[in-house]
């Protein structure tokens, strides 16, 4: 970057981060008014369902808000692993709350961690899932799989569109955002065709350090239908279709 554009940068990043700093209260205001209304004697189920699923979404964006602060003044906070089938089905559930479609997710017989901060791998998550959405459409179908091969674990997610480049471009950081991402943490993305026709991307990341696939580990029931309308899961392998490491 030009040094003259160096003020301009600095100027951008703080005002990025006051803005991050000035969205803690309204976030805390929708926890306090959904905690009050749950409260609420005689609430009807499907209300309560829906001031839960507000809960998690303000949670999620106390999270974001929270590492993006801390990200931007010194580095990644906290953890940096994350658990990528847990991940893959909290971004898939919010997906699905304005989402007509289905969405699948198959899931290996092993937990899966990653070396990554669980915020940005939400936020890469999310954005490859954005797109597949979108590819699809209301009547179409989405599937995740999650698996791994040696020592890095493969999010990949896959449409039954139009195909790579076949649709309105959106709003959200970018195939190249989340590419120049995975290469940072020592991973790839990969683009191709999906078994359906549309397109499938592949996102490889490194296994966290300790990391142990060992076939029958902390199993997970086969099977298992998620309460989220629109979202099924399944336990099994991820293997077929799994594109190579090219």
């Amino acid at each position: 970057m030009p040094s003259d554009d160096a003020p301009a940068a600095a100027g951008l990043l703080q005002g990025l981060q006051e803005t991050c700093h000035d969205m803690r209260q309204p976030v805390a205001s929708v926890f306090a008014l959904a905690a009050a209304a749950l409260a609420e004697p005689g609430l009807p189920q499907a209300a309560r369902t829906r001031l839960e699923q507000i809960v998690e979404q303000a949670e999620w964006l106390a999270d974001l808000i929270l590492h993006s602060l801390h990200n931007a003044a010194q580095g990644a906070l906290g953890t940096c692993e994350a658990d990528l089938l847990q991940v893959a089905n909290e971004t898939a559930a919010a997906e699905c709350v304005t989402w007509a479609g289905e969405l699948r997710i198959v899931s290996p017989d092993v937990r899966v961690f990653v070396a990554i901060h669980p915020v940005l791998l939400r936020r890469m998550v999310a954005n490859l899932l954005s797109n597949a959405v979108r590819a699809a459409g209301p009547a179409g179908t989405v599937t995740i799989e999650v698996g791994h091969e040696h020592d890095l674990a493969l999010i990949s997610v896959a449409d039954t569109g139009p195909g790579f480049g076949n649709i309105q471009k959106g709003l959200g950081i970018g195939l190249a955002q989340v590419s120049r991402s995975a290469i940072r943490h020592g991973g790839r993305l990969e683009c191709g065709s999906g078994a359906g026709g549309g397109t499938r991307v592949s996102l490889w990341l490194p296994t966290a350090p300790g990391q142990s696939l060992a076939a029958g580990a902390d199993r997970k029931p086969r099977g298992q239908e998620s309460t989220t309308p629109g979202l099924r899961t399944t336990a099994g392998s991820a293997a077929d279709g799994t594109p190579g490491a090219g």
